[in-house]
């Protein structure tokens, strides 16, 4: 399966919204990328093996499953996590692309791909993980606008007034 969609950062029809500028975006790609936690409730664990320049090689707990991913950063422009197949897990891929179609018209573009035997057959089923995967984007967007306004970095699922006036439009999806 693969699904792809374009989250809009900077509104520049509504001067009343703050926007974004790409460096400040970054460093909250580059926060997602190094300190999970903070924008995953899920969660649990985090452990680093290795780095080696833009790349980050780290195992991730939630719950009882513990997953190996890759995280290449390209700086200024994308993040890929890999995660790689396991005993009850397919590997998937995430990519998350910042596009600047217009100065300062910022979007976050993001692909998934999943394969194998677990990847979802039904199209029901890839509904629902299409709209778990759009909203958790959307918190992640709202979450890096709260760090980036000052408001730190409170783990994920705790409530954030940052970004509450905010209109996060779904520009796209495929």
């Amino acid at each position: 399966m693969r699904y792809e969609h374009l989250v809009q950062i900077n509104d520049l029809d509504r001067p009343d919204l703050p926007e974004l500028g790409r460096a400040a975006l970054w460093r909250g790609l580059v926060a997602r990328a190094e300190r999970p936690a903070l924008f995953d409730a899920t969660v649990d664990a985090t452990r680093e093996l290795g780095r080696d320049g833009g790349r980050l090689e780290r195992e991730v707990t939630r719950g009882a499953s513990t997953m190996r991913e890759v995280v290449t950063l390209r700086p200024g422009r994308s993040i890929e996590i890999g995660i790689s197949a396991g005993t009850d897990f397919a590997g998937s891929a995430l990519t998350i692309a910042i596009e600047e179609p217009a100065p300062r018209a910022l979007f976050l573009r993001f692909t998934y791909e999943l394969g194998g035997p677990a990847e979802p057959v039904e199209e029901a089923e890839q509904r629902v993980l299409r709209q778990a995967y759009y909203h958790a984007n959307l918190e992640l967007v709202r979450r890096i606008r709260a760090m980036a306004a000052g408001a730190g970095e409170a783990p994920a699922g705790a409530d954030t007034d940052a970004g509450r006036d905010l209109r996060l439009r779904h520009a796209g999806a495929r």
